[in-house]
């Protein structure tokens, strides 16, 4: 797969890659700490694909893009998103973030409006980070911490990153192996400690659940999530969003995991987008 790199303003050079050769754009954001990287199956699915374009690029400090001094936090990211669609002048996208990069797609919209897209992906990650219980509210953290996520994940990069990334690796996994960890480990590593705990810690203050309503009859709207969080997404889209589609299966990185299902469920909400 071939690297492009693309200036977005004086200091942040993003890497990001792309496959297929279609009209149809979809759009794709890796989550906290990761890269375009964990895509890679579906830019391989989509490879020689004449109907869809598949891209996705690596945020600030993520990756192989610049590790900038400043904008580590996700209205950035969001601003940072926007600028990357402009710079390749994309229009009808299809666009998807995963995990907390669900915040920065989330966080574009709110600060530049939808007109740009033509269908939106949640995938596995919450319109907003954080809420009374992170069981039976669709968020990731509990604002107490009584379970101790939040400091695991902002301290714990901090105090013995090692530790931290390998226990964020083994969670995301179905398949907990040797090879598959260290794969997930080479990719966050990429990430400086100090930036992933910002970003995590100023998460817990967004809420973009009026942005992901408002898409509601605008556009067609697709929950990709894991097992364990299909009731608590299915209660939350049948309350806000009932049109959109939610489909739940695998662990975190389901999408590598489960590439098989989970490029025919994009395939099939792409072919939806175009209707």
């Amino acid at each position: 797969m071939t690297d492009y790199f693309i200036d977005l303003d004086d200091e942040l050079t993003v890497r990001y890659q792309q496959a297929g050769q279609g009209e149809q754009c979809i759009l794709l954001l890796p989550g906290w700490t990761m890269s375009s990287q964990v895509f890679e199956r579906q830019f391989e699915y989509f490879d020689s694909s004449d109907q869809f374009r598949f891209i996705s690029f690596d945020p600030r400090a993520h990756g192989l893009s610049s590790k900038t001094p400043r904008g580590h936090y996700y209205e950035q990211h969001g601003r940072d998103l926007q600028a990357f669609i402009d710079a390749l002048q994309l229009d009808k996208v299809i666009l998807g973030g995963w995990s907390f990069g669900c915040l920065t797609t989330l966080a574009c919209i709110n600060q530049f409006g939808a007109e740009r897209l033509s269908g939106f992906i949640m995938l596995d990650g919450p319109p907003r980070a954080s809420a009374a219980d992170n069981q039976s509210e669709w968020v990731t953290y509990r604002y107490d911490d009584a379970d101790g996520g939040q400091q695991f994940y902002t301290l714990g990069r901090l105090r013995d990153p090692l530790a931290t990334n390998r226990e964020f690796a083994a969670w995301m996994l179905e398949d907990k192996s040797e090879a598959n960890i260290q794969w997930v480990l080479e990719i966050t590593r990429q990430t400086p400690d100090d930036v992933a705990a910002l970003l995590n810690a100023t998460s817990i203050f967004l809420d973009y659940q009026d942005d992901l309503r408002a898409l509601e009859g605008q556009m067609p709207l697709c929950y990709l999530v894991r097992a364990d969080q299909r009731e608590v997404v299915a209660h939350w889209a049948l309350e806000n969003t009932p049109s959109a589609r939610v489909e739940a299966f695998g662990e975190h990185l389901m999408f590598w995991e489960r590439a098989p299902e989970f490029n025919q469920l994009l395939t099939d909400f792409a072919l939806q987008c175009r209707e």
